[in-house]
């Protein structure tokens, strides 16, 4: 089976777009939702009820899941505590081929992942003997101007497929082997009004790493004038963020279409002659079929 998991929260407004996008190539989708409507960081939030209503409408497969759990611990960290959430989520998705996105991310033309981890759903069942994680390509939008939108494309990798997903640093997974696919995810991020930036900064994973306030101004100031003139300029590591680019759409899912014409979704995996990823499927199909 093919199970998405999607954190919901502070920008539950961008699940519906995020679930558009893969709702009929997979077979579950959790939304995972702290039963107090807590932040990683502690802050309260309110999601409507008509959010609700909406997805049960929209769900006429009846493949959307409501997990709720109690998410926030106070004397963990927001990293901590993201890591732990993520933790929790893939244990209640239970075992097969384990998604995890953001409510932001977009995984455009999933049907080309889905008949990748079909064709592959023998490797979801050798978790414990050959751990591994796909990682994507983040195409990370910046800034939402008048009339389109600036993004990144540095090819940075995110982990989000895992047959065996055991979190040590929000999706990061030490104890996996990690496999580079050619499947693109766009990701909201910092494409948002001011202050939904503010409340994503001050509470996200990343909320002690860097000076957010700070960056936050030059985020700011940034505009179609003189966005062309910032190079290397991730918060974390610099180099990350290279240059920016810019795609004329009036909105998400305009940008979503066209990004998708310039760039459609390939076969997801790069593979080399001496990839022990092959040589160690090809042992153990060997021993399976003896």
């Amino acid at each position: 089976m093919i199970k998405v998991g999607i954190l919901i929260s502070y920008d539950y407004k961008y699940a519906f777009t995020c679930i558009k996008q893969i709702y009929d190539a997979v077979d579950e989708i959790y939304l995972a939702i702290d039963e107090n409507y807590k932040t990683w960081n502690g802050a309260t939030i309110e999601i409507p009820e008509s959010f609700f209503t909406s997805l049960k409408e929209f769900d006429y497969k009846r493949k959307v899941i409501i997990y709720k759990d109690n998410f926030y611990v106070p004397n963990l960290s927001t990293m901590e505590n993201e890591t732990r959430e993520r933790e929790l989520l893939a244990k209640r998705m239970g075992k097969g081929w384990i998604c995890q996105i953001d409510a932001d991310e977009y995984v455009y033309d999933f049907e080309i992942l889905q008949k990748f981890l079909l064709q592959n759903k023998y490797i979801s069942k050798i978790g414990k003997t050959y751990p591994i994680t796909y990682t994507g390509n983040w195409i990370t939008l910046f800034k939402k101007l008048n009339n389109g939108y600036l993004y990144i494309e540095n090819n940075e990798q995110v982990p989000f497929v895992s047959n065996t997903p055991e979190y040590t640093k929000a999706r990061n997974n030490l104890k996996s082997r990690y496999i580079k696919t050619n499947i693109n995810i766009i990701h909201q991020s910092w494409a948002r009004e001011e202050t939904e930036i503010l409340t994503k900064i001050k509470n996200w994973g990343h909320n002690t790493d860097f000076d957010v306030d700070e960056f936050f101004r030059f985020w700011q100031n940034i505009n179609e004038e003189n966005y062309i003139q910032f190079k290397n300029f991730h918060p974390l590591a610099a180099s990350t963020w290279n240059e920016l680019k810019y795609i004329e759409a009036k909105d998400i899912e305009e940008f979503i279409e066209k990004y998708a014409q310039k760039n459609p979704q390939r076969t997801p995996i790069y593979f080399s002659k001496t990839d022990k990823y092959k040589l160690i499927l090809k042992d153990w199909l060997g021993k399976k079929n003896h």
